[in-house]
């Protein structure tokens, strides 16, 4: 699937993107376990992350 973005949807998308992937990092440290679902969640915001960059 391709999405194209104005530049502008693109800096928001990476503003929306990096506001929850620290909102899910603080929801992890909460968990105090090694082990959690929200790791998968984080890998995949991350790699979300890299392709809006990349895309730029």
């Amino acid at each position: 699937m391709t999405i194209d973005l104005s530049p502008t949807e693109r800096d928001l998308l990476k503003k929306v993107l990096n506001s929850y992937l620290a909102e899910l990092r603080q929801a992890i440290a909460a968990t105090k376990r090694d082990t959690s679902p929200l790791h998968a969640e984080e890998n995949l915001v991350k790699e979300l992350q890299r392709k809006v960059s990349a895309a730029a």
